[in-house]
């Protein structure tokens, strides 16, 4: 990168970081600094404007008019416009101090982004730009129209989104906008040194505040999701202030950087410091002087009292709101108590019904090894080994002994539809206590509907509904999830068990011995044929039909005393290690299960307690709370 580029690059970051300085030291700055403060933000503010007005009255007066008339050469320098751009370039960078106190630290990050990328952005454009465009010209173009609208743009999308989705807004749903004001000047006001600083503070708190608790109270009441959607875009675009006057700063400091070409473009003909600037500020400060010394002893704490009493003539119910503000703190504080006492009642009651549930599966174990370690269930498992399909064989036998025949997926589906009509209905009683209590709040004083507004309860109504209606449906819902839990869950441990070390070893067993099972046949026919025909000689000419027969016999008695002893063998050494094994699948599997019920719950009873407490965090998000 080049280092004029390397100077675009910093620069924007260095003042941004600056602003957050002056922004964290002017909470202790004496009032005396003030006024340099907003002269030096002011000067860049300054330059972008000027070099756009400057910009569009010489192309306008170049189109125009021929070089040698008498208009074009008074009209070029624009000194007199220039002057008067003084005066809204002190608004913004006073503006911009202000805001610049009450931003959050989510708010800065955003700026400091901003102002990493601005310069990638403007050379972006300047390489899209560079041949339509003359090179003198370049940079001006750029800054006047592609990167201003781009940058404002963005920035205040990123804004939006900001406080949309993520920041909000104190939940202020239940305070008067007046109220609200009051509390927001008070706040703002206090811990910043300067008088008349914490003065322009408080006064854009209390119009930000008292805007938000309008539109925190009549934006949610539009009738379709789209309006009020669109109601809450139109809001947040006062974003766009900040916006439009931190683009201008970072504009005003490109060209600062850029001097040199910008002089070459013969849109100033000034130092480095414009003297228009200069003079104006000295002209400005002679005229203010006067008012300023007439001022010097006025409090602003003395035009409280006649506010106050004009607010008190508007609304006469506005002493209610520091009551009903108590009153919904003590509602929400019991609100909360019955949350945490219900969710841990909740956990108990899961705790409870999974280890009753999981016990008749815990002691179907010894039913599947009993099945396991016999002399049929020895060759049920060969017949499905010779045919490919042990695996799938067993994982069945393991289900049918532990799950079907304990009757556990019915069993869970009903566990889990009483928690959820449970939930319901308790989360209904609340709802309706906490309507009951505010509605006799506002009959046995009127003034208290002025803040507690009991329409925002309306939405609980879903929730009787549903408690009521869930003989009808609840079963059918729970039923069906619970289903998709099962069989997410017998799989899990069907699997788990598989993958024991104890049952991977019992059948790599069960496969050697299939292998050595045909010559262990012929063996007991062999000598069971032998046998057979030393008994059968005093049969005469039947002697050999009889040793056949005999044989045979006596080979399959052979043959299942042999297995009969093998299997012995086989339960003494593996039945514990498997049955441990298996165990601990269930146990693991368990903990899981109740994890997951709990959080279900849980997630179900906050969402229901955060419609009946409005919010529980105290904060409005747009896009949870108001739409």
């Amino acid at each position: 990168m080049p280092t004029s580029s390397w100077g675009l690059f910093l620069w924007p970051l260095l003042t941004t970081l600056g602003l957050l300085l002056i922004a964290a030291a002017m909470h202790s700055a004496p009032c005396w600094v003030m006024p340099l403060l907003v002269v030096l933000l002011a000067y860049p503010l300054w330059l972008t404007t000027r070099e756009s007005f400057l910009f569009k009255r010489r192309v306008l007066l170049s189109g125009a008019m021929h070089e040698e008339a008498l208009t074009r050469r008074l009209f070029w320098g624009g000194h007199l416009g220039a002057a008067i751009l003084v005066v809204p370039a002190l608004v913004l960078a006073a503006l911009l101090l202000v805001m610049a106190t009450r931003l959050s630290a989510q708010q800065w990050m955003v700026l400091m982004v901003d102002a990493s990328v601005v310069t990638a952005v403007y050379r972006f454009f300047q390489r899209r730009v560079t041949g339509q465009v003359k090179p003198e010209w370049l940079g001006v173009v750029v800054r006047g129209w592609p990167l201003r609208l781009a940058n404002l743009g963005l920035l205040t999308l990123a804004f939006f989104i900001l406080d949309f989705f993520v920041i909000g807004a104190p939940d202020l749903r239940h305070d008067t906008w007046h109220a609200v004001a009051e509390q927001a000047f008070e706040r703002e006001r206090q811990g910043i040194a300067c008088d008349w600083l914490g003065w322009l503070v408080g006064v854009l708190g209390a119009i930000d505040q008292g805007i938000w608790a309008l539109a925190q109270r009549y934006i949610p009441t539009l009738p379709a999701p789209e309006m009020r959607l669109a109601a809450w875009g139109l809001f947040l675009l006062q974003l766009g202030l900040l916006s439009f006057v931190f683009t201008h700063l970072l504009l005003g400091v490109l060209t600062l950087v850029e001097q040199r070409a910008i002089r070459a473009e013969s849109l100033t003909g000034e130092g480095a410091l414009g003297k228009t600037f200069v003079l104006t500020i000295l002209v400005l400060a002679l005229f203010s002087l006067y008012p300023m010394l007439k001022l010097r002893d006025l409090d602003p704490s003395d035009l409280q009292s006649p506010a106050s009493e004009a607010l008190n003539w508007i609304d006469p119910c506005r002493a209610q709101a520091e009551q009903n503000a108590e009153h919904a703190s003590a509602l929400n504080a019991r609100i909360q108590a019955r949350e945490a006492e219900l969710g841990r009642e909740i956990a108990s009651r899961v705790e409870r019904e999974l280890d009753l549930l999981f016990a008749t599966v815990e002691s179907a174990v010894d039913d599947y090894l009993d099945w396991y370690f016999t002399v049929m269930g020895e060759y049920e498992r060969l017949f499905a080994l010779a045919t490919d399909d042990f695996g799938q064989f067993m994982d069945q036998k393991l289900e049918a002994h532990l799950f079907e025949a304990t009757d556990f997926h019915r069993r869970l589906g009903i566990i889990d539809t009483d928690l959820r009509e449970d939930s319901l209905k308790e989360l209904a009683n609340v709802s309706q206590a906490v309507h009951d209590d505010l509605e006799a709040r506002i009959r046995d004083n009127p003034c208290a509907q002025a803040t507690l507004h009991i329409e925002y309860l309306g939405r609980l109504e879903r929730d009787v509904w549903r408690a009521s209606a869930a003989g009808i449906t609840g079963t059918t819902v729970g039923a069906v999830t619970a289903a998709l839990i099962s069989k997410k869950l017998v799989a899990t441990i069907v699997a788990k068990v598989a993958a024991k070390k104890s049952v991977q070893a019992a059948a790599a067993m069960l496969a050697k011995f299939a292998a050595k099972k045909g010559v262990s046949v012929l063996a007991a026919g062999g000598a069971g044929a032998v046998t057979g025909t030393a008994l059968c000689a005093p049969f005469g000419p039947a002697a050999p039909a009889c040793g056949l027969v005999g044989g045979i016999a006596a080979g399959v008695g052979t043959w299942l005393a042999v297995d009969k002893a093998a299997i012995e063998i086989d339960e003494a050494v593996s039945r514990d290690a498997m049955r441990a094994d298996i165990l601990s699948v269930l146990a693991e599997e368990k903990a899981a299960l109740k994890a997951e019920l709990i959080a279900r719950y849980s997630a179900l009873i906050a969402a229901g307690f955060a419609d009946i407490q409005t919010t529980t965090d105290g904060v409005f998000i747009p896009v949870r709370d108001g739409l």
